[in-house]
């Protein structure tokens, strides 16, 4: 007969106990190393631009761009500049707006770290002194103040994204774009009613604004509010037929609704419009999925990781297919590494994308046999919480990061080196 398999060092009773009580606690400690560690650091150059494209000014801004010219080009002009020993609010002024054109080109050319720094050096030369805001051309001084906003959110920095957005709310109080973006900072901090404030208020602005449509629907199914969701993501490709992401979006809500049908018509408008998005293949290979074609569904997410190598969701979703796909006798090991390598993948092109550490973890504790390899799962976690933002992202891992702890302080006790974790 089969050897039984060890029992796992700790019951799971006594772990949901322990969690109950030491998650808190550990969560308000790591909640303090937010600040220090990542504080610059940025989403990936693939989550960027996903959140920037899901901006209708997103082509104005980049068709600008294009029209600027290079880096180089605006640079010479800055340096053309005179440096006048005491400097003329003029000149300043003059900097000023060139150098919003070189952050808006470094963003066209996917430089976001030196578009950022950019967009600060230029806010640092105007900040507080409206003797050099008022004689900026055309609406430059505003357009510098929302790109400041959006890097600031970039960096979770979310207090001074919302001052720099208020502003230009002040300055422009008609414009339902910034409503938008303010409210987008207000549901990273948690704070949906004033999210939600916001996007009625930029909808009695403009009653279009596909937008705070589309950005709305993703607070409602954050809520589960699937019903609301759905209403604003209908209104959005009535008012914008080729609108992609809520096309997308729609699907989802749909499966989630259990309309597979409806959902495929909108899985399917999207790939006409753009078939060579990895979302919409990405989104194709989730509709098999949950029809249990798990082959299918696995051909199509390799697809979307070839169109779009730097998106990370894909490489997850390949993962979890393998994983589904049952197994060929003696193959159970051969299937699991794929699984692996895939969500090393992920990790790799988006270090901060926590689901790939959620599943990894899982997945390798699942093979561990010794020690050894369990205490490379806790590292795995250290190094995922290093690059979480907020508590709330934090949650899931740091509860993973608990119960393996309490499993291997269990084993050391025990002078258990091997084990089974199932």
């Amino acid at each position: 007969s089969a050897a039984m398999p060890t029992p796992p060092p700790v019951p799971q009773s006594k772990l949901e106990e322990l969690l109950q009580k030491v998650l808190p606690e550990q969560l308000e400690e790591l909640v303090k190393t937010i600040n220090s560690e990542n504080k610059h650091a940025l989403p990936s150059d693939y989550t960027l631009t996903q959140l920037l494209k899901s901006y209708t000014g997103y082509n104005s801004w980049m068709a600008k761009a294009a029209r600027d010219g290079s880096v180089d080009k605006l640079q010479k002009e800055l340096d053309a500049i005179p440096v006048e020993a005491v400097p003329d609010p003029t000149t300043i002024a003059d900097r000023v707006s060139i150098m919003l054109k070189i952050g808006r080109r470094y963003v066209y050319d996917s430089k976001f770290s030196e578009a950022r720094k950019t967009f600060l050096d230029a806010y640092d030369l105007v900040k507080g002194k409206p003797e050099i805001q008022k004689v900026m051309k055309d609406d430059d001084y505003v357009r510098l103040l929302e790109w400041v906003g959006m890097v600031k959110h970039w960096t979770y920095d979310l207090d001074g994204a919302t001052e720099c957005y208020q502003e230009c709310s002040n300055l422009e109080p008609t414009n339902a774009e910034v409503l938008v973006k303010r409210a987008g900072v207000a549901m990273d901090g948690g704070k949906h009613d004033q999210a939600l404030k916001l996007f009625e208020k930029a909808l009695i602005m403009d009653p279009d604004a596909v937008d705070a449509l589309l950005h709305r629907a993703n607070l409602r199914m954050l809520q589960s509010n699937l019903q609301e969701a759905q209403s604003d993501l209908e209104k959005c490709v009535k008012l914008r037929p080729n609108h992609v992401l809520a096309h997308l979006r729609l699907a989802a809500v749909l499966t989630s609704k259990n309309d597979p049908l409806g959902a495929k018509k909108h899985l399917e408008q999207a790939a006409r419009v753009d078939p060579d998005s990895s979302e919409v293949q990405s989104y194709r290979g989730e509709l098999l999925f949950t029809q249990n074609e798990f082959g299918q569904a696995k051909e199509q997410f390799e697809k979307a990781i070839q169109l779009e190598p730097k998106n990370p969701t894909p490489y997850v979703n390949a993962a979890l297919a393998c994983l589904n796909s049952p197994p060929e006798p003696g193959k159970q090991m051969e299937v699991a590494m794929e699984a692996v390598q895939f969500l090393e993948q992920a990790i790799e092109v988006d270090p901060q994308f926590q689901a790939a550490y959620i599943q990894l973890g899982q997945l390798k504790l699942g093979m561990a046999q010794d020690l050894v390899s369990a205490r490379q799962v806790l590292e795995m976690y250290e190094k995922g919480l290093s690059y979480c933002r907020t508590k709330d992202e934090m949650r899931d891992l740091c509860s993973m990061k608990i119960l393996t702890q309490a499993q291997v302080d269990a084993a050391n006790q025990l002078k258990m080196e091997t084990f089974s974790l199932q």
